[in-house]
Parts: structure tokens; sequence; C-alpha cells
């Protein structure tokens, strides 16, 4: 009888079976082909609000739109940029003025807080405790400013321990994720395989992870975990957060987490989610008004007052070394070098001519004081037309009854004088540059005996005398190892050239034949045969000066005597001398 009854029941249900694929097609495949028909207009009139339903439930669909609406700009930017630009120029100005206004603020504050931080009190022993603690400056803030902060956050999968993805709060990347994620995993794994298993059969699982830096939240899913890096204490809602990101995350991930296969790159779009979970809370402070670092403000200020008084202070001594520099300007002075210590305070190293102006008198003349004033002068012979001049008209007033001109820079001297004081004149006047038959002219000078007793041969065979004398006791000094003529020379030069022409003039009229005997000499600082050398290029250099100078090649003869071994002054014999040779014609 039961089983007649059983019978009874199964023919009604494959009736009704039977019934409903006749009207709804097998698999219903009449009402699925009707909706699909009608699927476009159904979806249109209800996504809206589906969407905003769905938004304000859990707000996953941001979450999931963010990354597409990301990947469709930078696709539009590398492909269309023109049509973007065309499209922004509008906005342009006002985006880059507000940026530029943004930055300002942003400056000034971080500026503000920086000195703060750096410059105060707080901020020094800030630092002094960052050091003892063995940490960073900037960790430190952060553990005194806040009173927690997530500065990591890592995505790991579950069965492999491979890092997933990863978010930081100062979008440093942590070249050290990859390695955090498998010793966490390896823990993970070793806590639950090493402990007994809760009654429903799960294995225990890390919660927290506590190090001397850092406090590590772990928030398990079935395919990943959520591991939070925080300094400070986490609060409660830290933990909340976590679990509901690791929810959205395997439901948008769900197929990519379960058919994970070691490819990560699908979850290059779960920062935004990751970035939910970098949450922080700054400590409370008091309720008053924010101090100004006025003692940091200060050291700035007086800092940059600093420099801007040094720099007005080396302003203003380049501005007096400019001035002082004009005194190189005049006829017969040189500077060598000009120090200037302060406004009140210069060191001048100069040549000067003895006929130019002197130093004092040029600085009075530019009204400049100073109440040190160091003062280095070594005397040199200036052969500046305008100083020659001065020269020559100082020396021609000695001698009363003779005149002169300057013209094309050529002394014309006229009058009479005698023969003597003919011969002191050109001695004087070719110590200062001046030269017979160069820049000297006695065409018009009348030349007298001044001793009447005396007769003609007589007084020239005296003068003869004398010229050899003064030419016999004229030297040249050299320094070691030098065999150059300087321009003190070149002036010793001159007046010797002046005698030797004199003298070979005598020498006509006397009827003799002369001769300039020039020797060079050396000390004993080098060896036998260098000192030869030395001595006879002295010899040679100093006769081709005269030879420059219009004496004939056949009035000189050279010869180097080499070192002169004669005790007192073998060390100070570096020397060039002449002497004078004369015979009967």
């Amino acid at each position: 009888m039961p089983k007649s009854t059983s019978t009874e029941q199964v023919e009604p249900q494959q009736e009704l079976e039977q019934l409903r694929t006749l009207i709804l097609g097998e698999d219903h495949q009449l009402v699925t082909r009707a909706i699909k028909k009608n699927a476009r207009a159904v979806v249109s009139d209800v996504l809206t609000e589906a969407l905003h339903d769905r938004e304000t439930k859990d707000g996953s669909v941001n979450k999931v739109l963010l990354p597409l609406v990301q990947n469709a700009v930078e696709d539009s930017v590398t492909h269309h940029s023109d049509r973007l630009i065309s499209s922004l120029y509008p906005l342009m100005g006002s985006l880059v003025r507000k940026s530029v206004a943004a930055f300002l603020t942003d400056f000034m504050e971080k500026t503000n807080q920086l000195l703060e931080n750096s410059l105060t009190i707080k901020g020094l022993k800030w630092r002094f405790s960052a050091w003892r603690a063995g940490i960073s400056f900037s960790q430190y803030i952060a553990s005194q400013t806040f009173v927690y902060r997530v500065e990591h956050v890592f995505l790991i999968h579950h069965e492999t321990g491979l890092l997933l993805n990863s978010v930081s709060f100062d979008n440093h990347d942590n070249s050290n994720a990859d390695v955090i994620s498998s010793m966490l995993s390896a823990i993970n794994d070793f806590i639950g395989d090493s402990f007994s298993q809760s009654p429903e059969g799960m294995k225990e699982q890390l919660q927290t992870v506590t190090t001397e830096s850092f406090t590590l939240l772990l928030k398990p899913g079935p395919n990943a975990i959520l591991v939070a890096a925080v300094t400070g204490n986490p609060p409660q809602s830290l933990s909340h957060q976590l679990q509901i990101t690791i929810e959205s995350l395997h439901t948008i991930y769900a197929n990519e987490l379960s058919e994970f296969d070691g490819d990560n790159s699908s979850f290059d779009n779960a920062d935004n989610l990751l970035r939910d979970c970098l949450l922080a809370e700054e400590k409370s402070t008091e309720t008053k008004k924010k101090k100004v670092p006025w003692f940091a403000w200060l050291a700035v200020t007086l800092f940059l007052a600093l420099i801007a008084s040094r720099i007005n202070l080396w302003h203003s001594l380049e501005q007096l070394k400019t001035q002082l520099n004009e005194l190189g300007q005049q006829p017969g002075v040189i500077i060598q070098h000009i120090n200037v210590i302060n406004n009140d305070n210069v060191e001048i190293n100069i040549l000067r001519d003895p006929d130019a102006i002197t130093v004092q008198e040029w600085l009075d003349s530019k009204k400049l004081t100073f109440t040190q004033l160091t003062l280095n002068e070594r005397l040199y012979l200036s052969l500046d037309q305008k100083l020659i001049e001065v020269k020559a008209k100082k020396i021609t007033a000695q001698f009363k009854k003779i005149s002169s001109q300057w013209k094309d820079d050529i002394l014309i001297v006229t009058g009479e004088i005698d023969s003597t004081s003919l011969d002191t004149l050109l001695d004087q006047l070719a110590k200062v540059g001046i030269i017979n038959q160069k820049n000297l002219n006695l065409s018009g000078l009348k030349v007298t005996n001044n001793q009447e007793a005396s007769s003609p041969v007589q007084i020239k065979q005296q003068v003869f005398q004398d010229l050899i004398g003064k030419i016999s006791t004229i030297q040249l000094s050299f320094d070691v190892s030098s065999e150059e003529i300087t321009a003190t020379m070149q002036q010793t030069l001159n007046q010797l050239y002046q005698q030797f022409t004199l003298l070979n003039k005598l020498a006509e009229e006397l009827n003799l034949n002369v001769g300039l005997i020039i020797m060079g000499s050396s000390d004993n600082s080098g060896s036998t045969k260098t000192n030869k050398n030395i001595s006879l290029k002295r010899a040679e250099n100093t006769a081709n000066t005269l030879k420059q100078l219009g004496i004939a090649d056949e009035k000189i003869f050279t010869t180097g005597l080499g070192q002169l071994d004669i005790e007192k002054v073998n060390n100070t014999s570096r020397k060039v001398m002449f002497n004078v040779i004369y015979v009967n014609k």
C-alpha cells in the first residue's frame, strides 16, 4: 500500500515538470530568450538606481570604476593628446593659478614647520631623542605627532605567500616588500601547523605582530591576507577598516585570487582599496594659540642681515680698490699690489719715479683718507715721456746760457756751454733716458773752452781720460743664474753709450783708435763650465744692447771671465764690467 502512494506522488511531479517544459521551454529557453531580447531596455531603466544603491551600500562601484577611468584617461593622453589638450585649454589658466597658490601656501606651511622642528628648543630636543633612540628624525617626529599612523599596507596571496600589491604612506617604494610578505606567510604557516586546530577545524592565524618600531596587523581571508604596518597605538577602528577592505578585495578580485598563477599584474588597480587603509590620527594638542617660532625667525633674520652686511662691505671694498687702481694710471707709478683690509686700513706696494706724483698728493686730490695706510714704495726710473720732459727741464735749468724745447719727442738744446759743463749735461741727460742723436739734438749748441791757459789738445786729452775713468767704473749686477738685461741696466747702458759716443768723437780728434772691452763674470754657485758660459752670455747680451743703441760692432770685444775666485767677493761677483783700450792711429 505505501508503494502505490509513492507512485501516485511521483507521477504528478513528472507531469508538472513536463508542463513547465512545454510552457517555458527546455532549460527555460523561452523565458531566457524573452529576457535577453529586452535586457538592454530593462537594465537601462534601473542601471542608475542600481549603481546608486550599490555605491551607497558598500562603496564598491567607485572602487571598481576608478581604475577603469584611470586607464581610459591614460589611453586618451597617450593616443589622443591633442584633443585632450584642446578640451582642457580653457581651464589651464585657472588650474595653474590655483596650483601655484596651493604650492606657495603649502611651501610656507612646510617652511614654518621645518623651522619649528629644526631650530626651536623642542626640535633640538627631538633630534637628540631620535639620535639617542637610534631612529631617524622623521620617524621620531611621526611618533611624537601621531597617535598612530599606517606606514605600509601589504596584500599577500594566502596559498603561495607572494606579494600581490603594496602601498606606503609616503609613496616610497619598499624594496623589501617581497621579503616581508614571504616571511609573514612562513610565520603564519608555522603558527597554523604548530598549534592545535580549533573545534571547527580551522588553523590558528596570526592577528598581531609587535616589533620595536611597528605593530603588524594581519587580516586573513580565504585567498589573501591583508597586512598593515602601524606606528603608535592602533585603534579598533583600524582593524574594522582592514576587515572591510579584505572583504571588498575578495568580492572584486574573487576570480583573480582563486585562479592566481603567480602573475600579480591583475592587482595593480587595487591601490585605491589599499590606500583606504593608510589611516592616521594626530595627537590632540592643547587649545591654545600656536606659538610663532620667534627664536628661529630671529636666527634667520640675523643670518640674512649678516650676509647682507658682508655683501655690502665687499662691494664697498671693491669700489675702493677700483678707485685706488687709478693711481697706476699716473705717469711714473706702477702698482704691484693693493690690499684693502677695510675702509680705513689699506696696504699699497708700488714702484714710483722720484719725479712722479706722490701717493699722498694723489690721495689728497681724490679726497681719500685712511686711518692706517701702509705704503711700501720702491724707486725706479720711468721712461714716460711726460716725466722725461719734467726731468729735462730741471737739468737744463742748471745751465743758464742754454735753452731747450721739445719737438716730436726730441729735446733740442741751443745756446752756449763749455766742454766740462757739456760733459755734465750729457751725463745727467743720459741718466734720465735722453741720448744724443736719439732723442737729443745738440746741433744748435755752441761749445766753448773754459780753461784759457790750457791748449785745446790738453783739454780734449783730459776729458778723454775722465770719460775712460767713468766708463771703467760702470758695473752691471745680475741675479743668481740670470743673464737678462733689466730696465735699470738699460738706463745704465744708455749713460755708457752717451759717454762712449763722446769718447769716440774725442778719439777721432786726438787721432786715436778706441775699443770697448765687455767682461762678464760669475759667482761660485755652479760648476766651472756653467759659470764660464753664463759669464760670457752676460757679456754678449750687454754688447747686443749697446749695438742696438748705436755702438759699432767693430768697437766692441766681449769675453767671459767665468768664476772669480777672490776671497770675500766670489759669492757676489755676478757682474759685467767695462774697460776702454786705445792706441794711436
